[in-house]
């Protein structure tokens, strides 16, 4: 299971965590989030401590553009070689505005990427990440049931999600982010999980019927 906090390097060593958040907070919040996908991306075997400010949702939107690197998606998944790879936010949209538009500007194997902001009644099918906000926890299982059959990542943060058939769901403790993954439910998705990512991951299953 993935469990780290988050610090900078420089010269060869680390900042204790109080001189990063610092750091970030005179760099602004675009920058700032630029320095935790960058320790994301380059050293994704760290936890990432979301007990200090706002940092929760960044951290976490970091993530999200950062699974892309380590799911491969069936080629029928794309319209086409050069069509978008699309992250669709369900319902209430916790991200900052600012960190989307910058998301946007970024492409994955080629796909640009296309950040949504979308609703419980639109066709989530046509979507490769779904994240399902804990906002939306009276629908989340509904919408992974109205997924079944397509090739959707879908990502959660409610308590259960990937045990009741999500396949990503983001927990914190100690606060410490986390996430499990329902290997089941991707293999259903047709999709490849990298082993690297799975190696960071609770491994979660569902209950036997």
């Amino acid at each position: 299971m993935m469990k780290i906090q988050l610090k900078q390097r420089k010269d060869g060593g680390l900042y204790r965590r109080r001189h990063f958040m610092a750091r970030v907070e005179s760099l602004g919040i675009l920058r700032g989030f630029f320095l935790i996908l960058a320790l994301v991306l380059w050293n994704p075997s760290q936890a990432v401590s979301v007990n200090e400010g706002n940092s929760e949702y960044p951290v976490k939107l970091a993530f999200l553009y950062n699974f892309t690197k380590f799911v491969e998606w069936p080629s029928t998944a794309y319209r086409n070689p050069g069509a978008p790879l699309a992250i669709c936010i369900v319902g209430d949209d916790p991200f900052n505005q600012t960190l989307e538009i910058e998301l946007r500007t970024r492409t994955v194997g080629g796909h640009p990427v296309d950040l949504r902001r979308s609703k419980t009644s639109d066709t989530l099918s046509e979507c490769h990440i779904v994240f399902i906000p804990v906002t939306e926890k009276k629908q989340a299982a509904r919408i992974v049931s109205g997924l079944k059959g397509s090739s959707t990542l879908t990502v959660g943060e409610i308590e259960g999600f990937a045990i009741q058939g999500g396949i990503i769901n983001f927990t914190i403790e100690d606060n410490t982010l986390h996430f499990e993954v329902n290997t089941l439910a991707a293999d259903r998705a047709g999709l490849k999980i990298s082993s690297k990512l799975l190696s960071l991951a609770k491994i979660v299953k569902e209950p036997d019927h």
